[in-house]
């Protein structure tokens, strides 16, 4: 189920289910002996969202160790994250794991090209998600920017090598 609020301008769905969700044990251990939580892109209120939710979910990364890092979309959903920020998202995770839930984020930090910005605003209504980061600073989360994106089959992605590379660096130091 759906229901949502408005704020600061910014229509948030709250997500919850109509019927109590039942976690397999065994994710709940993992969750609770990880050494770094990565929530990663994918539709916010339809993927990520949903696992969060969950009482036990939040519980266990509540009891983890570990640092929680989310890696931000590059583009918003359209009808769902439509003119988010990067801590819009951030916001909208946090009101199901709590205020400063989100140890750092991962953005991008290459500059898209026109062309590509023209595509997706022309072709498909949808925008690149901005890095807001003086509301991001003073969010308590870390930042971690890099050029991220690639360019396969005429669409904008992450790029995984340089991704994973940048979570293994962080989980190392």
């Amino acid at each position: 189920k759906v229901s949502g609020f408005i704020h600061n301008f910014i229509w948030y769905k709250r997500i919850f289910y109509k019927e109590t969700p039942h976690i397999v044990p065994s994710v709940i251990n993992k969750i609770t002996q990880a050494d770094l939580i990565v929530l990663s892109m994918g539709s916010l209120y339809t993927s990520l969202i949903p696992t969060l939710i969950c009482p036990e979910i939040v519980d266990a990364i509540e009891w983890s160790k570990a640092k929680v890092m989310y890696v931000c979309n590059l583009v918003a959903q359209i009808g769902v994250t439509d003119h988010f920020t990067v801590s819009d998202h951030i916001k909208a995770i946090e009101t199901y794991i709590g205020k400063d839930g989100v140890d750092c984020v991962i953005v991008n930090d290459e500059t898209i090209s026109d062309k590509f910005i023209k595509k997706y605003k022309d072709e498909e209504n949808k925008e690149f998600v901005r890095t807001d980061e003086k509301t991001l600073k003073n969010m308590h989360c870390e930042v971690i920017k890099s050029k991220l994106i690639t360019t396969e089959d005429g669409t904008v992605k992450h790029d995984a090598l340089k991704l994973s590379s940048i979570i293994f660096s962080y989980l190392l130091r």
